[in-house]
């Protein structure tokens, strides 16, 4: 059976370093590759969890270790009874969602190292999911306040963080309308005229493509600019800096852009 092999970009990206550093090891033998008929590097994903196994701490500490146990359990209502606890701790869901943040790319790195099951990843972002959606689904807001659109670009599932970005939003006063993955470009005016929202919160991860996402960004920014609505991109995908658009990358950076 061949093994699962990934580019060299991708394995830049898995292991947080530079392309040029991925060439670097494959040239001094530290990563094993192959080369395709076209002369592209293909790296062993067996070769990154090597890597990444041997450079991780062997243990966890403090409230990121406190959430890695509590995810791995895979149990929603223990994840919400820890939400709901960390809240009362914390007093913001802000810093609440980002200590959790930090626990869910711990298990990824763990699956990415070969000592986490994909099973076991997938129940535990899913007990999360479920648990503060039923956080959410909880709150109260007041008569007339502000709303704000949650979706991610088109054929982006990852849809975690915006549930988490929920919390932040109804801790600040502010009236969340989900919608998840994104419609087609051709559809946001329609949805912005029909919602009428004061702010789009919109997600892309690291896996969406940059094309994808500049084309995505382009349409929402026209959208937005012609409705007077305010505009705010999260997530690690590849946005770009521009003026009418607010780049948020953690949770405590949602909540600073609310109160302004």
């Amino acid at each position: 059976m061949n093994e699962l092999m990934v580019s060299a970009g991708e394995a830049a990206r898995r292991l947080g370093v530079a392309p040029a550093t991925i060439q670097r090891w494959v040239d001094s033998g530290v990563l094993h590759a192959e080369r395709t008929p076209g002369g592209h590097r293909r790296i062993y994903v067996t070769e990154l969890r090597r890597l990444i196994a041997a450079n991780r701490p062997a243990s966890l500490s403090g409230p990121v270790a406190d959430w890695f146990d509590v995810l791995m359990t895979g149990d929603p209502a223990k994840v919400k009874a820890a939400l709901i606890a960390s809240r009362q701790e914390t007093g913001n869901w802000a810093e609440t969602a980002d200590e959790v943040a930090c626990a869910i790319a711990e298990i990824g790195r763990r699956w990415e190292a070969g000592v986490c099951r994909i099973f076991e990843e997938h129940a535990a972002t899913e007990a999360l999911r479920r648990a503060a959606a039923a956080c959410g689904a909880e709150m109260r807001y007041a008569d007339g306040a502000p709303s704000a659109v949650l979706l991610t670009i088109e054929h982006e599932r990852h849809t975690l963080g915006l549930t988490l970005a929920e919390l932040v939003l109804g801790d600040a006063g502010w009236r969340p309308i989900w919608i998840g993955e994104g419609p087609p470009s051709s559809e946001l005016a329609s949805l912005v005229a029909d919602l009428k929202p004061r702010l789009l919160l919109v997600s892309a991860s690291s896996e969406s493509l940059r094309t994808a996402v500049a084309l995505y960004q382009a349409a929402l920014m026209e959208v937005a600019a012609k409705a007077d609505v305010q505009l705010a991109l999260a997530g690690g995908g590849a946005w770009k800096e521009a003026p009418g658009a607010s780049r948020v990358v953690t949770f405590k950076d949602l909540r600073e852009r609310l109160a302004s």
